[in-house]
């Protein structure tokens, strides 16, 4: 008899190549890690999962205004000698993107060109086209914000793919059906691995299992904006 614990993928199934695509552990400057200590209590975390490294893609969206291409690229860079300088974290990768909300500044930020896109190469081994330039992209959890298709369809338009962020968590928005359609239009998904240990609910979790057996996710994250919610994710290595 299969338990709903051997039913659960395994992150190395999922992230062969050992990174995390989506991951909220740059230090004070969105709703993830609050400071430096839980970021590096993320990382360790991480490591003791078997990765060998992790995207940090914080929030991009009109409610942190502060949060610009610049200043993100700034604070990771403190970020980065910082974790650099720790004994205890040893061939850790740290790469920076951004998961930009599709509202009503993400036109502005398109159009100025300078993107936090998702590093050409990082998701070697996760995906299935090692040629698409990645944007990692979500949508309110609650309303479809005006004009949001036109969004995807400027993103293509500019040369990216978007990555739509668990996508399995727009139950209230999209349907399978739904989303099956964006697959087909040229839009990649990315999965939050939670979702499979029902993290958000047996309702996710369902739709999780019938994207992933229908092949339409293109790669994994924790998604985790803290040690704690990593460790409630009940991953297996």
């Amino acid at each position: 008899m299969f338990t709903f614990f051997q039913r659960r993928p395994r992150l190395r199934q999922l992230l062969p190549g050992g990174i995390d695509a989506h991951c909220h552990l740059l230090p004070g400057v969105d709703d993830g890690a609050a400071d430096m200590e839980e970021s590096l209590s993320i990382i360790r975390g991480l490591q003791a999962l078997g990765l060998r490294g992790a995207i940090c893609t914080p929030h991009i969206m009109a409610s942190l205004p502060q949060n610009t291409p610049a200043y993100l690229r700034q604070a990771f860079e403190h970020f980065q000698s910082i974790v650099n300088r720790q004994s205890s974290i040893v061939n850790f990768q740290l790469h920076l993107a951004a998961e930009y909300m599709l509202d009503e500044v993400f036109p502005r930020h398109l159009s100025s060109g300078d993107l936090l896109a998702i590093p050409e190469g990082t998701l070697s081994g996760n995906q299935k086209s090692a040629a698409s330039k990645y944007l990692l992209v979500e949508l309110p959890q609650y309303l479809l914000p005006p004009g949001w298709q036109d969004m995807l369809d400027s993103i293509i338009s500019a040369g990216y793919t978007p990555l739509l962020a668990h996508p399995e968590r727009y139950l209230r928005l999209l349907d399978t059906q739904d989303i099956r359609a964006l697959v087909n239009r040229g839009i990649a998904l990315q999965g939050n691995l939670g979702s499979f240990a029902g993290y958000y609910g047996n309702r996710v979790r369902k739709i999780a299992q019938e994207l992933r057996a229908n092949e339409l996710y293109t790669t994994y994250g924790t998604d985790s904006h803290s040690a704690r919610m990593l460790s409630s994710l009940r991953l297996n290595p």
